[in-house]
């Protein structure tokens, strides 16, 4: 099965890079040698004059080889994958060819099919053909490179032995050439590898192993944490002997002799690798006592969490989109259930459905980076929902990176309690029920504010219980508070669902009564409160008779509250200076006796 290679760590592409940079320059190296070839300059084909030069056929191959790496890197098509493996494939077998050459001591005439007049120059029989180091490492390359695109079980194996076999004999030729031991791999002028094939060869190995980091050896080196402190012992170790045999011909071009060149050489390279050695090993050490560290003091931060965690009453969770992926250990006290209850689960499953649509904008302002404070009713394990208040924000994550929001959440049942208390102390009387002067005035206001519908009018009831002072006196306050409590439940009872009492003094209560179809509608509803006030009333075994004196007046649309109330009283005044236990209506339709400011009444139900 043929796939694209994905890599195994950050640095695969960096590497891909420098793979491909490795293949450009194997081409630059098989093109200056074509043209060596081709116009007679010998310093283009080999480096030094006695030694073997890189024939065209090896100039050719590796440049084949080069192009077959690049077609294939990256994510290649199946089209590209199997143009690669066929020139693979071409030049793996132009080897054998080779190789079967040198076995049977025949030739196949291959080597003069290029540059046959100056290959012929060379001291040797087939010049023109590459050795068989050469051959054998390219071929065992070009293996590699056709099955780097094929994933079987067994493929894995067999390309790392090509790779390896394909750049050992190479090495070995490069060390050869730097140590002055051209007999260990049987290099003379005109046979054996050249030093420009060799590291041609080398520099392919590499493309070609970077093509599959998911492979030995990079695989292992990519996937070790501590791949850059091996990559730098691997590198002064792999550049101790570069060294040595660079130093080496410097100090023979100095005039050194053979025995002291090499002695010097190993002595400076030893003093040089030493240093550098400590300095490596000193940055490494200061990298681990810093990761050490910090790890120490993320341990620590961790374990501090964790046990505010534990211990918080709060409940603190973290969010991704709406799911709940961690949740404090406080949740099991405060909502029921244990953690693992509620992870996974969506957050917004709990929400009370009143609430959805104000934590669905609080999500939304949290993934914009805003913090949020929001209040919202949650459902608890056992189905009770209890007041939340919440504090979300943006979570980030150790590396910076963003990772939903996390969310401090703190039960708030006594806190809504209370603020429904003092709200309803602020609102409300706190002996009767009823609204309080400022509430009941701030209703009358919007009602007047508010246009009453056509045919509809803004009744206004002013009632004051009669000879209450003296019942306080003869019964005491207790028995008046229980006489007061009682009359406004009876008004409240006498009314409709969407009319206002509300108590406006000490026994004086105000009626808003919007949406009335007639004025004779409220003298009925005022009746109707007179007649269900003035029935008896028994405390502590005791019965009391107590009645109102109710002023009504109709609110004229435009006036101001005061103005409304002020007729409402005037009227209730005068049922008090009559006979009390009565109704009296300001008569709307007189209006110079309002213009007078002697308001005209007229008297109903009077007992």
């Amino acid at each position: 099965m043929d796939r694209p290679d994905t890599g195994v760590a950050p640095e695969a592409e960096g590497l891909a890079r420098w793979g491909r940079a490795a293949v450009v320059v194997v081409f630059v190296v098989a093109a200056l040698d074509w043209v060596g070839w081709a116009s007679g300059v010998e310093q283009l084909t080999r480096i030094y004059p006695t030694w073997p030069q890189m024939t065209p056929w090896s100039a050719l191959w590796l440049a084949a080889l080069g192009a077959a790496i690049l077609v294939q890197s990256g994510r290649p098509s199946r089209t590209r994958v199997w143009v690669g493996r066929g020139v693979a494939a071409t030049v793996g077998a132009l080897a054998v060819v080779v190789l079967l050459e040198y076995a049977i001591a025949r030739s196949f005439g291959l080597d003069q099919l290029w540059f046959a007049e100056a290959v012929g120059t060379l001291q040797s029989s087939w010049p023109g053909r590459p050795s068989p180091q050469t051959a054998s490492s390219v071929l065992s390359l070009a293996a590699a490179i056709g099955l780097a695109r094929l994933d079987r079980r067994w493929v894995g194996l067999v390309w790392t032995v090509c790779v390896v076999g394909g750049g050992f004999i190479p090495l070995v030729a490069v060390a050869a050439y730097f140590f002055g031991a051209i007999d260990l791999v049987d290099v003379r002028p005109s046979t054996g590898m050249a030093i420009s094939t060799a590291l041609a060869l080398l520099l392919l190995v590499a493309a070609t192993s970077v093509v599959r980091t998911d492979r030995p050896p990079l695989a292992w080196l990519l996937t070790r944490p501590d791949r850059g402190a091996l990559v730098r012992w691997y590198g002064l170790a792999l550049g101790f002997p570069i060294l040595v045999a660079l130093s080496r011909q410097a100090f023979l071009a100095l005039g050194r002799s053979e025995n002291a060149a090499f002695a010097l050489s190993v002595l400076v390279c030893t003093v040089f690798t030493v240093l550098v050695g400590f300095r490596v090993r000193h940055q490494e050490q200061s990298l681990l006592i810093e990761k050490e560290q910090l790890s120490r003091e993320r341990a620590d931060a961790e374990e501090r969490y964790h046990i505010l965690a534990d211990n918080a009453v709060d409940i603190i969770v973290h969010l991704r989109g709406r799911q709940i992926v961690w949740v404090s250990p406080s949740v099991e006290a405060a909502l029921g259930r244990p953690p693992q209850w509620w992870i996974g689960s969506d957050f917004t499953g709990h929400v009370h459905p009143d609430d959805l649509d104000a934590i669905a904008t609080a999500l939304q302002k949290i993934a914009g980076g805003e913090s949020v404070l929001q209040r919202f009713r949650a459902r608890a394990a056992d189905g009770e929902y209890h007041w939340i208040d919440g504090h979300g924000k943006p979570y980030v994550d150790a590396d910076g990176n963003p990772d939903g929001l996390i969310a401090a959440l703190r039960i708030a049942d006594d806190r809504v309690e209370v603020e429904h208390r003092l709200e309803r102390l602020a609102r409300f009387d706190a002996l009767t029920g009823l609204a309080n002067r400022a509430e009941a005035l701030d209703r009358l206001q919007s009602a007047l504010e508010h246009p009453p519908a056509p045919g509809t009018h803004l009744g206004i009831l002013f009632c004051d219980v009669d000879h209450f002072k003296d019942i306080n006196d003869t019964w005491g306050h207790s028995v008046g508070d229980t006489v007061l409590t009682t009359l406004a439940a009876r008004i409240r009872e006498s009314v409709r669902k969407e009319d206002t009492v509300g108590r406006t003094g000490g026994d004086e209560i105000l009626v808003v009564l919007p949406g009335l179809r007639s004025i004779d509608e409220l003298v009925r509803i005022g009746e109707k409160i007179r007649c269900r006030t003035a029935e008896p009333i028994h405390v502590s075994g005791n019965t009391i008779h107590a009645t109102l004196s109710i002023g009504a007046a109709i609110a004229l649309t435009g006036e101001p509250a005061s103005s409304a109330t002020a007729r409402a009283d005037a009227a209730m005044y005068q049922a008090k200076s009559g006979s009390r236990n009565a109704v009296i209506l300001v008569d709307p339709t007189q209006q110079h006796d309002r213009e007078s400011g002697d308001p005209a009444v007229r008297s109903r139900g009077t007992v």
